[in-house]
């Protein structure tokens, strides 16, 4: 009864990237459903802004972080204030490595999507010896350390100790899927309608998918949704080689997504690195979709079978638009439904948080 009492009474510090309000995708959601595994009396989170701000945000206290040089002492003045008005029911879960690196105050877990030295070496930056470095202190400091996949702790410079867990994501579009009434006209014409959602940017690959849309004209429309800083750049492209099945629609709300995954015929990701999960992939499950994509990073490990795989050529890519074109009625929400579920997701985390804080 105590325990079960201590466990209720709990309060949570998270440790972020973004702004609720700006970012609604990506590590932001993952904090959000993480938090609704127990039922934290207080939940704080910690993220970057222009100036410092703090906000009710949902059931969250939002503190925004300016960046600038001494942003490290204000993050321990944050947290410190944090914990001695909340006294020791309370725990830090990070997915932050600087505010982490930087704080003196424990961190009891840490999330990792993509390891800090592997993520910054793929994208060929010059200097990599300092993210190195943070990332092997952080480890080092934190009691418990969550990866959303094999991949994600083998790329990390974790090394072989057992203070850790391998936990999936999920979707948050979940709660929303079954109110979504397929709209007809989202798409024009009879063609496969092909939902790619990433981030347009270098390890997205849009240059390949170019190429295999090029080939396949009359046969699929693709339909990009997503930002980033080669949007523009693509444009141009397609606009130039009068690509017309090709759409990139940029950023797209919630709702018009949720459309996207119910209108369209298969789901394909194209990768190259620093994916450490792929979550486009299960979100396609949670529509009931075949997806098709890259046999790269942590995807192996979250795509239904191996025959979905392929290799990042067009005629790899092809074969595999073929191969699920003839299996669009599989039943690919039941695998949603067993490995990556709210449900099953919840259930794993409500027992992290417990044994780490008890």
């Amino acid at each position: 009864m105590k325990i079960c009492l201590i466990i209720y009474l709990m309060k949570i510090i998270y440790l972020g990237y973004n702004s609720f309000d700006e970012h609604k995708r990506g590590v932001e959601n993952v904090i959000d459903f993480q938090s609704q595994s127990l039922g934290f009396e207080n939940k704080y989170y910690l993220h970057w802004g222009n100036n410092k701000t703090v906000k009710k945000n949902n059931n969250f206290i939002c503190i925004s972080i300016k960046h600038c040089w001494y942003f490290p002492i204000i993050i321990n003045v944050i947290i410190g204030k944090l914990k001695k008005k909340n006294g020791n029911n309370i725990i830090v879960h990070s997915h932050n490595y600087l505010y982490t690196f930087f704080s003196i105050f424990k961190t009891h877990l840490f999330t990792v999507h993509d390891g800090l030295y592997y993520l910054n070496s793929s994208k060929k930056r010059k200097i990599t010896l300092h993210f190195k470095l943070i990332e092997k202190i952080v480890y080092k400091r934190v009691k418990t350390v969550h990866f959303i996949s094999n991949y994600s702790k083998q790329q990390s410079l974790f090394g072989t100790k057992d203070n850790f867990v391998i936990i999936p994501n999920t979707s948050h579009f979940e709660h929303y899927q079954q109110g979504v009434i397929p709209d007809t006209n989202v798409f024009r014409n009879t063609y496969l309608n092909v939902l790619i959602v990433r981030s347009i940017e270098e390890r997205a690959r849009i240059d390949l998918l170019l190429e295999v849309a090029e080939k396949q004209i009359g046969i699929y429309n693709f339909i990009v949704a997503g930002k980033g800083p080669l949007l523009e750049n693509y444009r141009e492209i397609i606009k130039s080689k009068r690509i017309d099945n090709v759409i990139l629609l940029g950023y797209v709300e919630d709702k018009e997504l949720l459309m996207l995954y119910a209108n369209c015929d298969l789901v394909l990701m194209i990768a190259e690195y620093g994916e450490g999960f792929g979550l486009p992939i299960i979100e396609g499950y949670l529509f009931n979709k075949p997806v098709i994509a890259s046999n790269k990073c942590a995807i192996p490990e979250v795509i239904i079978s191996k025959e979905y795989l392929f290799e990042n050529n067009s005629e790899s890519i092809i074969q595999s638009l073929k191969f699920a074109s003839n299996n669009l009625h599989n039943n690919y929400r039941d695998y949603y439904d067993r490995n990556f579920s709210n449900a099953v997701v919840l259930s794993k985390f409500k027992d992290l948080y417990s044994n780490t804080f008890i």
